[in-house]
């Protein structure tokens, strides 16, 4: 079935300020991004609107998301962030869908706050708990824990208003609960708790050594709490998605279920490319070989064709997977976490122990 492609990535910083050690761009097989201008050029983003435009012209009533993205897009400074968004707005018009920025919030400060409010953008934060279970990995190019920053920005854009979106990478051995007690105690009601990206070339070696199911052992807790809190204001992504596979619906992620992938991602040189956690598994599996310079999004078919078949195919689950009764829910998990250099997708994700427990716990309570 053909696909589409509803948000683009567009990477304005191929650098950043913080040098998280678990990060899939910069830790981990693919060092695409030294090759990488630090910052996209006027011409390139340029570019890549009038492609969003041209996808969108040729649909009916299609409308796309850009989602601000890094390295740290935050790096650009707030005047160039506000010209590129006032632009993204004069050249899609009626075909954005809306503006978003992933964001560390470290730079965030009043001028930051005034453009994004402004913009009306959607703001996503990267925050892994308490200033304890967060500066064990999130810290700056000296060694410094970012927490005291990060949560300076986050509540800054909290006092204007601004309703923030916490993204957090769940880190094996912290428990669980007392981060997600964390963000309710700073009033976040918009949150997801991600499995740590890692192929199974590369598991042992990151987290080996926290035994069977340390991803349901930190989830649970949280989703027991969530469900006696029972306030529907209160979302978390993951378990939202799952509970709506669970009784028929579809899911908005590509966490689960194995769905086209309706997005793509523009580096800072032009370069059209899939999914950013697939750096995980090896150098360059993420490239289509094509440039928003001289190609657009109806042309995969001419690139490499990992990209192609992720966006308008799929990728079909391992035969053990299909055996699986929770295969309708799970689909092997995310793409990345299936990956092996042996078997390529064809394997059930690293953390698929961790999936399976977590799904019959959320079954039972349900």
């Amino acid at each position: 079935m053909t696909g589409r492609i509803d948000n683009i990535v567009i990477k304005l910083a191929a650098r950043c300020n913080l040098n998280c050690s678990y990060c899939y761009v910069y830790k981990h097989e693919d060092q695409s991004f030294r090759d990488k201008p630090r910052f996209i050029s006027d011409e390139t983003y340029h570019h890549a609107l009038l492609a969003v435009r041209h996808y969108c012209a040729r649909r009916d009533q299609h409308r796309m998301g850009i989602t601000f993205h890094g390295g740290e897009p935050t790096l650009v400074g707030p005047d160039r962030f506000d010209q590129l968004a006032h632009r993204a707005k004069n050249i899609l018009g009626e075909y954005l869908k809306r503006l978003s920025i992933q964001t560390n919030a470290v730079l965030i400060d009043d001028t930051w706050t005034e453009v994004l409010i402004r913009h009306k953008v959607h703001v996503g934060i990267s925050l892994d708990g308490p200033a304890d279970v967060h500066d064990l990995v999130r810290v700056d190019h000296g060694g410094k824990g970012s927490h005291r920053a990060t949560l300076g920005g986050l509540l800054k854009l909290q006092q204007a208003g601004l309703r923030v979106f916490v993204l957090c990478v769940i880190n094996p051995g912290q428990s669980g609960l007392r981060v997600y007690r964390f963000f309710r105690d700073l009033g976040i009601t918009d949150m997801d708790f991600l499995l740590p990206d890692v192929s199974h070339d590369n598991k042992a070696m990151w987290y080996g050594q926290h035994g069977p199911t340390p991803i349901a052992d930190y989830l649970l807790p949280i989703f027991d709490e969530w469900m006696r809190e029972d306030d529907p204001k209160v979302r978390i992504r993951t378990f939202s998605d799952l509970l709506r596979t669970m009784m028929g619906g579809r899911g908005v992620t590509d966490a689960f279920g194995n769905p086209q992938m309706g997005y793509l991602i523009i580096e800072t040189d032009g370069s059209i490319e899939a999914l950013d956690a697939l750096r995980v598994c090896e150098g360059g599996i993420q490239q289509s070989g094509l440039n928003i310079e001289h190609d657009g999004f109806d042309d995969l078919e001419r690139g490499l064709p990992l990209v192609h078949n992720l966006v308008h195919h799929g990728i079909p689950v391992s035969p053990i997977c299909e055996q699986c009764l929770e295969r309708k829910i799970c689909g092997g998990g995310y793409l990345p976490h299936r990956y092996s250099r042996a078997m390529g997708f064809n394997n059930p994700s690293v953390w698929c122990a961790d999936i399976l427990k977590l799904l019959a716990h959320m079954q039972h309570y349900v």
